[in-house]
């Protein structure tokens, strides 16, 4: 039966019930409560394309995984034990949050609201479509919780992440015999630029240019994978570092690519930066996936524990 037909069939089941209506009225709370989350992440996202870019990501990858699984809808409409424990979480994390921040003027404490946003999600999406869920939603959410923190760290990572990438560019170019410096040009009344000469010709390392984007995707899909396999947690560093480091070489080539193409093809320069950015953006994701092992096939059997 398809899955739109499931739901329908099993709301028509449940509407008659008191017990059914006092959950969802439970749910419409919490989701009130989380408003002010939303409208920050909607913000953020429609302000900054490279998180807008990670989030699509995310989506897609738990599409790919639900794909490739085995798992079906039962018991929808139910609170079921996994619902309910992580909408104990939910709360749980919020009051702590709330007596943080009222004795204590810790910012940590301020954070436990995201944990709190994806246990939220989790129980939500648990009790809509039924325990046997578990593991895609335990994984994705998970990972939503994941990019919601690292979303946070944008802003303060951005100048070390430029800094990397102008230094690793510049150690690209000099193997392929290119004349490089990087250095930083201080101008008054306006923010410092690190600048990148190849061949005596200047390039702005912006912000655009720190790779954030393509990173935070692949590290996203590492966190998401390693959950997904219930990987040891020394497997699982391991997994987030090959992540960085496939997002580091992927960002670092198409900076390469643009440079080396900008003399040739500057009357179409912003048409090059953006079929560069694309194409290495997407094979980083595709790399990430494939060398993390993500489903390609469907899967024979499934647990659900």
């Amino acid at each position: 039966m398809p899955l739109r037909q499931q739901l329908i069939q099993s709301f028509y089941h449940k509407k008659a019930s008191t017990d059914f209506w006092m959950q969802v009225a439970v749910y419409a709370c919490m989701a009130a409560m989380f408003w002010p989350i939303t409208v920050w992440l909607a913000s953020s996202t429609e302000g900054q394309s490279r998180l807008l870019n990670a989030l699509g990501v995310l989506i897609f990858a738990t599409a790919l995984l639900l794909k490739f699984s085995t798992t079906a809808v039962n018991s929808a409409f139910s609170l079921n034990n996994a619902a309910s424990r992580t909408l104990y979480a939910t709360f749980i994390l919020i009051l702590l949050q709330i007596v943080g921040n009222y004795f204590t003027d810790y910012a940590a404490f301020s954070l436990l609201g995201i944990p709190a946003y994806a246990c939220g999600i989790a129980s939500l999406l648990l009790f809509v479509f039924g325990e046997s869920t578990k593991r895609i939603v335990i994984t994705s959410t998970t990972t939503f919780g994941c990019f919601l923190l690292l979303s946070t760290c944008m802003q303060t990572v951005d100048w070390p992440l430029r800094t990397i990438a102008g230094k690793l560019s510049e150690g690209a170019l000099k193997i392929i015999g290119q004349s490089t410096q990087l250095g930083i040009l201080d101008t008054a009344n306006a923010p410092d630029k690190l600048i990148l000469f190849v061949n005596e010709r200047p390039f702005h390392v912006a912000s655009e240019c720190n790779g954030f984007g393509v990173i935070l995707s692949c590290l996203l899909i590492a966190c998401m994978l390693s959950i997904y396999h219930r990987i040891c947690p020394l497997h699982f560093a391991l997994n987030l570092l090959l992540g960085v480091a496939i997002g580091f070489a992927l960002n670092t080539l198409r900076i390469v690519i643009i440079i080396l193409l900008a003399p040739v093809v500057m009357d179409h320069y912003d048409l090059m930066h953006e079929v560069i950015g694309t194409i290495t953006y997407w094979s980083a994701l595709i790399l990430s996936w494939i060398a993390l092992k993500g489903p390609t096939r469907l899967e024979t059997t499934e647990s659900i524990a």
